[in-house]
């Protein structure tokens, strides 16, 4: 039975081995919201922890080419990306966001969908 174009749109080629790994060209890093009003209620976890992780990862991400996006939501309230992630990507922008859920915001969106232009 011969494929609909909708079915061809969706169909990723196929990749074993090797090749199935992720890779960067393959892959978007979005760091959401890593602010300090959101390490008020981490009872899990230090708060400097969760800092060091996310700087640790966001550093891996770069020198591994990985496209990075960084957002806030409400940065005039809850603060401003941690220093030590945006120190990893100097003039980047920060996507400060007025939607709780990321994936309203058209923005962050169009970040993903295309990311080196990001």
């Amino acid at each position: 039975m011969p494929l609909t174009a909708a079915a061809k749109d969706v169909i990723t080629t196929f990749r074993n081995g090797l090749a199935s790994l992720l890779r960067p060209e393959d892959s978007v890093l979005v760091l959401i919201d890593h602010q300090p009003y959101q390490l008020a209620n981490v009872n899990s976890h230090e708060p400097q922890m969760v800092i060091n992780n996310t700087a640790g990862l966001a550093k891996a991400a770069k020198a591994f080419g990985v496209p990075t996006i960084l957002t806030t939501v409400i940065a005039e309230r809850g603060g401003l990306l941690f220093p030590q992630i945006t120190d990893v990507f100097p003039g980047q922008e920060v996507i400060d966001r007025t939607f709780i859920n990321t994936w309203e915001d058209q923005k962050v969106v169009d970040a993903v969908r295309s990311p080196s232009s990001a």
